[in-house]
């Protein structure tokens, strides 16, 4: 292998530019460190992919909640102010020697953060890969609901996201169904109760998505009554499918990091992973307990940055 050339030398490689990643690359540049955070997507990570004009209410210091994308906007300021690297390519391997390629060129770190997150799921049933790209009808987050506006839309899920996305769409649609699995919802309760309370919303519990229907466009779905074992027709236009999360872990399945049965790097409560010198922050890692939330990504990313600090010194 090469040597990587001295300008592509850092102390610290973040790979990810998520809440989780930009949060390590700040506290460590404010120690003085040569960071670069790398992003192949969206800089800001799911607060700016899925929701960036959502308003944040569980994110600390802001009492009236805060919008998504302004979260960001301050992120990016501070890293610019720290003098964090962040640049826009995409990561397509690792190396157990912190070597780091992109489809550009390579860099050499002397940590590794990584911070890649997940994304939606797909779901798998039949005709959804037929709709899901290209604004086919078949969406996993709204970013605009004026593209559902006048039609008839099905939400498939039972936690945040899926209800959000119902109380979202209900000024918009002109039919809005509601389904999910089981028989309660994962939700926070008092948004639960905002769309039991809605009439121009239809709740169907017990009940699953079996099957997209359409040739150039989506003319319905088959759903099933998951007790009852029944199947019916439902005419639907747009479908939004919020059925949980998959971690982004491509990139470093030939690395030999330690995962747990959900493809989550197992990392320690220094966040530090099973090879020296890598950590992992965010939604990739398994001390995140399933919360999947900003100011658990924000305290992994300052944890990671400290622990990084002192094993530098």
């Amino acid at each position: 292998m090469a040597d990587v050339e001295r300008e592509n030398k850092y102390d610290i490689i973040v790979v990810g530019a998520g809440p989780g990643g930009l949060t390590a690359g700040i506290w460590c540049a404010e120690r003085g460190l040569k960071v670069l955070i790398l992003e192949g997507g969206a800089v800001g990570g799911l607060p700016i992919t899925l929701f960036p004009e959502k308003l944040v209410l569980n994110y600390p210091g802001f009492s009236t909640g805060i919008i998504a994308k302004e979260i960001v906007k301050d992120w990016l300021k501070k890293s610019e102010e720290s003098m964090v690297e962040i640049k826009k390519e995409r990561v397509v391997d690792l190396t157990p020697d912190k070597i780091v390629k992109t489809t550009e060129t390579e860099y050499k770190g002397r940590i590794l953060i990584i911070a890649t997150g997940n994304r939606p799921r797909e779901l798998g049933v039949p005709g959804e890969s037929n709709f899901n790209t290209m604004d086919r009808g078949v969406y996993y987050y709204i970013t605009d609901p004026e593209i559902f506006r006048g039609k008839k839309v099905l939400v498939v899920g039972g936690g945040d996201t899926a209800v959000d996305a119902t109380l979202d769409l209900c000024e918009v649609a002109e039919e809005l169904t509601l389904i999910h699995r089981r028989d309660e919802f994962m939700a926070l309760p008092k948004n639960v109760e905002n769309v039991m309370r809605k009439r121009e919303i239809t709740v169907l519990l017990n009940t699953e998505l079996e099957m997209i229907k359409g040739d150039d466009e989506i003319e319905g779905v088959v759903l099933k009554k998951n007790i009852e074992d029944n199947r019916f027709d439902l005419d639907v236009d747009k479908i939004v499918l919020a059925v949980g999360m998959t971690p982004n872990n491509e990139i470093f399945e030939k690395l030999g990091l330690k995962t747990d049965n959900k493809g989550l790097i197992i990392t320690d409560t220094s966040q530090r992973t099973s090879l020296d010198g890598i950590y992992a922050v965010g939604d990739i890692s398994s001390t995140s307990g399933g919360f999947e939330l900003l100011i658990v990504a924000v305290a992994q990313g300052a944890v990671a940055a400290c622990h990084a600090f002192l094993e530098l010194m």
